[in-house]
């Protein structure tokens, strides 16, 4: 999904008191924010719209933050990940890393003004990763458009050029312009 104008960021904790205050935070630095008690219903959302940054908490009822992240990567994989957790310990941080692949870890209590700061980061990174995807994308459009064309007519996508750089056509290919009208204005605009 590409990146949108209006970052979405999507908070999850089941501490509807922490979540209320994150979701205040985020949403005063001017971000449309979505806020769930429930990792399930945040796979709900990840699947019906772009969210540009998950901040999850750690643990929680029905799944940790970590295998949140790692189902939210397979729904769309161009959404930063982020954890605010008061569990700060090396194996939460590599898990996170190595299974959800997440972007920043946040400390609780967290500080607004850092809070604000990371989601800051996480969103100007997911407008990069949002970018290479749709650059990417386009590439393997055009590679399919051009593999189109060359199984359509072969040879179409390699017509040689002449010294002046026109496109040099056989005369089986002029022959098959004429019978084949949409032929003729792709060489006509080939050679423009």
């Amino acid at each position: 999904m590409p990146a949108t104008t209006n970052p979405v960021v999507l908070c999850v904790d089941d501490d509807p008191d922490m979540l209320a205050a994150v979701v205040r935070t985020i949403r005063t630095a001017g971000y449309h924010v979505l806020g769930s008690t429930s990792p399930t219903e945040a796979l709900g959302i990840l699947g019906q719209q772009a969210i540009a940054v998950l901040l999850s908490d750690y643990e929680m009822p029905e799944m940790t933050g970590v295998e949140l992240a790692a189902r939210a990567r397979e729904l769309q994989p161009e959404t930063v990940r982020m954890m605010l957790t008061a569990r700060n310990t090396i194996d939460t941080a590599v898990a996170g890393i190595n299974v959800g692949e997440v972007f920043r870890f946040l400390c609780k209590p967290f500080q607004p003004d850092v809070l604000q700061r990371e989601v800051a980061a996480a969103v100007e990174h997911h407008r990069e990763v949002a970018d290479v995807a749709s650059e990417r994308l386009t590439v393997v459009r055009r590679r399919r458009v051009l593999e189109a064309l060359e199984r359509e007519f072969p040879g179409i996508t390699a017509v040689p050029r002449d010294d002046d750089g026109a496109y040099l056509c056989d005369d089986e290919a002029r022959h098959r312009a004429e019978a084949e009208p949409g032929l003729e204005a792709i060489l006509a605009l080939l050679n423009g």
